[in-house]
């Protein structure tokens, strides 16, 4: 593998153990190191992949990762940064499994997490500037970031964030050329036939991960429904919340704890609470959750049973997502130069700015009032805009924080 190669796992890693907050956090993060320090994409690019990725069920971050990589390297790479990106929380919830079912752990301590969400905001907020300045370039992207905000902070639904993006393209496409960036207007060779320049693009894996998902969704509904056998029923259920699930975590948790909990009894109410909480304050893609309640599922069973559970939820909840990402990005790659999208992403890209300055907002609003979270939210913003300190020093800087404050 070439050295070039190794340093953007590493940073997938950085990324993956950096990114608190969700989505809207994994994006701050994302464009932090990916675009700002290491330039392998634009922030375009990361923008308008996200975007799109916010509209499909699963993972948008993960997803996100997929579909960029993808278009950098080759699909292998996309999997080895599948891999880097959903291993550690994977692990770390994997872990936690066994130290619930060892010494029957109820409510455990989360106080040196204390200043990590904050730290996360100040990202969170900082990363929604930078992106506004290379973004917002007119009255007009000014406009529809304000409204994006707006939405977003008074409609908190599953649904919002990918509503919001589409109607941003929505706009962009009926409004005078006029108010758009130069990028977005139509020219006389736009109109041209053939004038549009369209890369080669490989259908094959598109076909293949249309197979794969079909095939897939017909063999385990059918195992799950004759054998009734536990492990085939969590694989199904987790593939079919993956296959589902719009809006990111939020929206998964109350499937699963309808599911597991008051319907199958498969894990107690304080052990999946206890689980999510820890979940919450953890880097890296929220649905590292199903690693635990997948574990907790096979409690009784066995330490290698349990194992097992932990590996079903993981590959069950994420593959759907995975596959989707595959399945569209030769969508994207084929339609992403055509007049109507390009005027499209103007308004994604400053919609997108807008939902990540409201998810600092709205993330803040969910903190307890005091005056020391205000104080880390400015200090992480100053930091990051006026010195070189780097987001994982920060994170390790909180940690510390935590841990002296809550007496440790």
């Amino acid at each position: 593998m070439r050295p070039r190669a190794l340093i953007y796992l590493k940073d997938i890693f950085l990324v993956a153990i950096t990114s608190f907050g969700g989505p809207q956090g994994h994006l701050a993060v994302m464009h932090n190191i990916l675009v700002t320090k290491r330039r392998y994409f634009t922030g375009e690019e990361l923008l308008e992949v996200n975007a799109l990725c916010q509209m499909l069920p699963g993972p948008a971050s993960t997803q996100t990762i997929i579909v960029l990589t993808q278009k950098k390297w080759n699909v292998l790479m996309a999997i080895l940064a599948l891999l880097v990106w959903i291993l550690p929380a994977s692990l770390l919830m994997s872990l936690l499994v066994a130290v619930f079912s060892t010494f029957e752990t109820r409510n455990m301590p989360t106080d040196f997490f204390l200043f990590v969400q904050p730290m996360a905001i100040g990202v969170i907020a900082h990363a929604g500037f930078n992106m506004g300045m290379s973004v917002i370039k007119n009255r007009m992207c000014l406009y529809i970031m304000l409204l994006a905000i707006a939405f977003a902070l008074s409609i908190t639904t599953p649904w919002t964030f990918p509503l919001v993006l589409i109607g941003a393209a929505v706009i962009t496409n009926f409004l005078p050329s006029g108010g758009l960036p130069n990028q977005a207007s139509v020219t006389e060779n736009d109109k041209k036939p053939g004038a549009i320049d369209i890369q080669p693009v490989k259908w094959n894996h598109a076909y293949l991960g249309i197979g794969i998902f079909v095939g897939l969704s017909i063999v385990v509904g059918v195992l799950a429904l004759v054998t009734r056998e536990r492990p085939f029923v969590l694989f199904e259920n987790f593939f079919r919340f993956g296959a589902l699930t719009f809006g990111g975590g939020s929206v998964l948790v109350p499937m699963m704890f309808e599911q597991f909990v008051k319907h199958h009894h498969y894990i107690s109410a304080n052990d999946f609470l206890s689980g999510l909480a820890i979940n919450q304050a953890l880097p890296g893609p929220s649905f590292a959750l199903a690693a635990f309640t997948g574990g907790m599922a096979l409690k009784g069973m066995g330490a290698t049973s349990q194992f097992g559970g932990c590996i079903i939820g993981i590959v069950a909840i994420f593959l759907p997502g995975v596959l989707m990402a595959f399945i569209i990005y030769p969508f994207w790659q084929y339609t992403k130069n055509a007049v109507f999208v390009r005027r499209s992403l103007v308004g994604i890209n400053a919609a997108s700015v807008g939902l990540v300055l409201a998810a600092a907002v709205i993330l803040y609003s969910n903190l307890e009032f005091a005056w020391i979270n205000i104080v880390v939210v400015v200090f992480t913003f100053l930091l990051l805009e006026f010195t070189i300190v780097k987001t994982p020093v920060l994170v390790i800087m909180a940690l510390i924080a935590g841990l002296i404050y809550s007496g440790f």
